[in-house]
């Protein structure tokens, strides 16, 4: 192991009512990958934030360099080259490139203090040929793909000297190709001696990007690994605190009739006559790269986006579907990808998010039975596992999981029988999966159809009984459980 550039010794942080971290402990070394896992909940961002200046320890020590230090803010963590790169990224989407990277620090012209803006470009095209790679410095960043402003938040990061990084579910938002090329970024820093502390909830990333891997459980440091002396199922056993024989629950459900059709689907210039069917108890995947058009498909669908052509039949019946409102009233329930900005109001608490998309049928008029939504509530937290202190919790202040279970339970209440389940399980952790997996399977026990997106190809192809693959808005692909394989899968999709 190479010098320790960083130690966190102790570390405990108490909340009103509650010890997030109790007694943590985590080291980095110069050049190292060091692996941040544990379930939503378990305490890695509370120690992120204290790492950052967000958040002061209650009891514990931090040394640089063996040098112990107090931050009492981000600016104090930034001063001594920490930089943290959260999964919502913080670009200035209306200013060019090289501005973001020297934002605070612009070079001016002698004299007059007006920007050097022939000197800002150049400065900010070295940074980036330093991290190998190619964006115009001109460029304005809200033109830019979330891969090039989560380059742009790196470069600056960079550029400010930052000694150690920390990335936030990086890849959260990124297809095969662009999380390649954030690897080789990351090995690039590794050469230039910068440690970074990796947090996912990919296991296969932190096998491939990773030198150690340390796991937090319910506020405490279950232990520290070198990723080549363990595996998988060690991890999962360390961040749950019990094997988990299933991670993919899949059960033997009976298929049934067709529920709904969708025929010669076109949208212009992104979906072209794309036709298929649901049947009752089935769990149909539907699979492409980023831009494939998949996602075009499932909100034309739901009567988020309008299509130019094409018919959608619900139980034998054409329905024209122009409104989400309309897509309920045939029986219709969508999960969308962003749960903070799609699916749920955070600053309402528990009970009211689960119940707003059925409102209607909580009363008579314009009032809401109180008694029968609460009962509602209650019911679906149970039945979800929604881990929260009372149905009056303000949903901010629940983990990403728990966050999750709200969207699939406010799902739930609609009682629909045509599921639509974009990403259902993205940036949540191995726990939380797997109860949505049971979910989703009781589900298709009672008769309901699951349309889901994932680009999870391990959960695709173990959840799917049935698989389409979208590529340029076209299906170039479809295979049955037995069928799929990776292989033919990323094949189809890049046709």
């Amino acid at each position: 192991m190479s010098n320790k550039i960083m130690e966190m010794n102790n570390i405990s942080k108490r909340f009103p009512g509650v010890l997030a971290l109790d007694g943590v402990s985590f080291d980095l070394a110069e050049g190292e990958v060091h692996g941040l896992l544990g379930e939503n909940g378990a305490g890695k961002s509370t120690l992120i934030k204290i790492l950052a200046g967000d958040y002061s320890k209650s009891e514990g020590e931090i040394l640089l360099d063996d040098e112990n230090v107090e931050f009492n803010s981000p600016s104090d963590s930034q001063e001594k080259g920490i930089r943290v790169i959260y999964q919502e990224l913080n670009t200035l989407d209306a200013l060019t490139v090289a501005e973001n990277i020297f934002v605070g620090a612009l070079p001016k012209k002698k004299g007059i203090r007006t920007v050097d803006w022939k000197n800002l470009y150049r400065n900010a095209e070295v940074v980036l040929k330093r991290m190998l790679v190619n964006i115009d410095p001109k460029k304005i960043v809200g033109d830019l793909t979330v891969h090039e402003k989560q380059i742009i938040e790196i470069a600056k990061a960079i550029n400010k000297e930052a000694k150690i990084l920390v990335m936030d579910e990086p890849t959260a938002a990124l297809g095969e190709k662009d999380t390649e090329s954030l690897f080789d970024i990351i090995n690039n820093l590794q050469k230039e001696g910068v440690g970074i502390i990796y947090i996912s909830h990919r296991l296969n990333e932190i096998f491939q990007i990773t030198d150690r891997v340390t796991v937090l459980r319910d506020g405490k440091k279950i232990g520290t690994v070198k990723t080549t002396e363990t595996d998988r199922g060690e991890l999962i056993s360390m961040m749950v605190g019990r094997e988990l024989k299933e991670m993919y629950p899949k059960r033997e459900v009976p298929i049934g009739k067709t529920i709904m059709e969708v025929k010669n689907l076109t949208i212009s210039g992104i979906i072209d006559d794309v036709s298929f069917s649901l049947k009752s108890g089935e769990i149909l995947g539907l699979f492409g790269l980023l831009g494939s058009g998949r996602q075009n498909i499932v909100r034309a669908l739901y009567g988020i986006d309008q299509k130019d052509n094409g018919e959608i039949i619900v139980d034998e019946k054409p329905v024209l579907i122009d409104s989400p409102s309309t897509a309920l009233k045939w029986n219709m329930g969508f999960m969308p990808i962003d749960r903070k900005l799609e699916g749920l109001a955070l600053t309402l608490p528990v009970f009211s998010n689960i119940t707003m998309a059925n409102i209607d049928n909580l009363g008579n008029g314009f009032f809401i039975d109180k008694k029968l939504e609460m009962e509602q509530s209650a019911k679906w937290v149970k039945n979800v596992n929604i881990k929260t202190p009372s149905l009056d919790t303000e949903v901010s202040s629940l983990s990403g999981g728990n966050q999750q279970k709200i969207v699939l339970a406010k799902l739930l209440e609609t009682r629909s029988k045509i599921f639509i389940m974009n990403e259902p399980t993205r940036g949540i952790d191995v726990g939380a999966k797997v109860d949505i997996y049971k979910m989703m399977e009781s589900l298709c026990e009672g008769g309901a159809g699951i349309i889901m997106i994932s680009s999870e190809l391990p959960e695709i192809l173990s959840m799917s009984d049935r698989i389409i693959v979208i590529s340029e808005g076209r299906i170039t692909g479809e295979y049955s459980r037995e069928e799929a394989t990776q292989e033919k899968l990323l094949h189809s999709a890049t046709v």
